[in-house]
């Protein structure tokens, strides 16, 4: 393969079938460390020239939040993010607390890993994430 023919691979490889499914920069999360919950810091979406879906798995327990655009959800199942969209992670706890990794995954890329963030959530004893699990 010639050496334009090999970068023009490389390029078509990020391609989906209606664009760039690949965030870049891809975004960099923070490690979580909270009392009753706790939050990445927000990334925003950019790079893509076509709306992908994210999956999220926790290793640990917790509920398993995600901020698309300022707005929670409890995470139930793989979400679409447009490019501009800005998004972050949360772990709640209830009376005890909890630790794992959230894995985050780019469907829409053949479910290449995009971000491992481990995280740390101590309990105040007082149930202050009740209200949010499930």
């Amino acid at each position: 393969m010639t050496g334009a023919v090999m970068a023009a691979a490389g390029v078509n490889s990020q391609l989906g079938s209606s664009g760039t499914v690949i965030p870049s920069p891809s975004p960099v999360w923070t490690n979580i460390y909270g009392v009753d919950a706790g939050s990445t810091n927000s990334q925003t979406i950019s790079g893509i020239t076509s709306p992908i879906t994210l999956s999220l798995a926790s290793s640990g327990a917790g509920a398993l939040l995600y901020s698309l655009n300022g707005v929670a959800t409890h995470y139930t199942g793989p979400f679409t993010v447009n490019a501009g969209d800005i998004l972050l992670f949360t772990i709640a706890v209830g009376l005890a607390a909890k630790s794992g990794t959230i894995t985050v995954t780019n469907v829409s890329n053949g479910g290449a890993t995009l971000a491992t963030i481990n995280y740390v959530v101590n309990s105040s004893g007082g149930g202050g994430g009740r209200g949010i699990l499930p």
